[in-house]
């Protein structure tokens, strides 16, 4: 068994800083990567589900929030099915299935990390990038 969550952990703070601080330096693409790779090692850990599903609560995002958001994040932004995005949509949903929701809760972290995301990849596309507000953690 590997222990994967140093790898999670390091993600997890590369995410944060990149979707939540003015300074960001990573592209779109490398997001995606970044979250696909998070998904797939998440997937992938052989050991107690409370390791990492408890990491950075008191964080802009949680891991949960994080996998959540960018769920439905790239429900809205795939290029088919050969696309880097829906590769990390795949894989976040071997990771959260959505039931019976249809998108981020308003006013949750989910919900930040969501939009933050798609201030990232209309950016990245060219389109306008409209405001946002965060929804800061208590």
């Amino acid at each position: 068994m590997h222990n994967h969550i140093p790898k999670i952990q390091a993600i997890h703070r590369a995410l944060m800083r990149e979707l939540f601080t003015i300074k960001a330096s990573w592209h779109y693409s490398k997001v995606t990567q970044a979250i696909d790779l998070l998904a797939r090692l998440v997937h992938d850990y052989e050991g107690d589900s409370d390791d990492w599903l408890y990491m950075g609560e008191c964080d802009y995002a949680g891991m949960t929030e994080l996998l959540v958001g960018a769920f439905w994040h790239y429900t809205e932004w795939y290029s088919g099915q050969w696309s880097p995005e829906y590769r990390a949509l795949c894989n976040l949903g071997q990771v959260f299935s959505p039931g019976m929701t249809s998108g981020p809760e308003p006013g949750t972290s989910e919900k930040d990390v969501y939009l933050a995301l798609d201030r990232l990849a209309r950016k990245s596309h060219g389109m306008p990038v409209y405001r946002f507000e965060l929804t800061i953690p208590k």
